[in-house]
């Protein structure tokens, strides 16, 4: 090529994934949703891979190509389910590069929150695994502990600042998840009680505004779309 010749222009690279690879990566996201469905409502022991499969529209043995025994796939389950977590944990908190410890808090209750109600699933299989104890939850501890460890100085900063409660750590950690979880794991007791749906956006919103107040004091910013409530609920006969 002369010299001040243009270089040609290359053509665009095409994506490297086949149908067929598309097709598989699609199937094994069809089989966690369904698998995680059935480990959070029946439990482990009680879950059936033919059921998951007929639930994911595959074959029970396409199951056991992408993830061998019944445990690999529990195992996969609550690694995706992680991972998913961080994943729009870290996504949401980019917005606060700079803020303050306080407002940081705030992003990450809001991103949490919004998860719990979009992933009731997640802390579903946790409360099984715990009180049945064993393995599987021996396991699951890993990403537990590794989470607690990576929040702990933080949250001790905003304890020592003032600006949570001086508490035992142990029991702010597991205080804030309950407080952010339970509301969408007992949504149907809540919709048997108020005839609220908490997985609503209004009420998603004015939990958030709850757990918020609770914890950092903050005045509610939704009250005026908070959903109604019955009336013996609001003091009137």
């Amino acid at each position: 090529m002369s010299a001040g010749a243009k270089k040609p222009v290359e053509p665009a690279k095409k994506s490297l994934r086949t149908p067929q690879q598309a097709r598989s990566e699609e199937s094994r996201a069809n089989i966690l949703d369904a698998a995680r469905k059935a480990f959070a409502e029946k439990g482990f022991e009680a879950a059936n891979i033919r059921d998951i499969a007929a639930d994911a529209g595959v074959t029970h043995t396409l199951i056991r190509y992408h993830f061998g025994s019944k445990e690999e796939l529990w195992k996969e389950v609550v690694t995706n389910m992680f991972q998913r977590l961080s994943q729009e944990l870290r996504e949401g908190m980019k917005s606060t590069k700079g803020a303050s410890p306080q407002d940081n808090m705030r992003n990450f209750m809001r991103h949490y929150i919004r998860y719990c109600a979009n992933n009731p699933e997640h802390v579903r299989i946790m409360i099984m695994e715990s009180v049945q104890g064993g393995n599987r939850i021996d396991w699951m501890i890993g990403y537990i502990r590794e989470s607690h460890k990576n929040q702990a100085p933080f949250m001790r900063h905003l304890m020592k600042e003032g600006d949570v409660p001086e508490v035992w750590l142990v029991s702010l950690f597991y205080s804030i998840s309950a407080i952010c979880q339970m509301p969408f794991v007992l949504a149907e007791s809540i919709k048997g009680v108020y005839g609220v749906n908490i997985l609503s956006e209004e009420a998603i919103e004015a939990h958030t505004d709850t757990v918020l107040a609770l914890l950092l004091r903050d005045k509610p910013k939704s009250r005026k779309h908070w959903p109604a409530l019955p009336d013996w609920a609001k003091g009137k006969a």
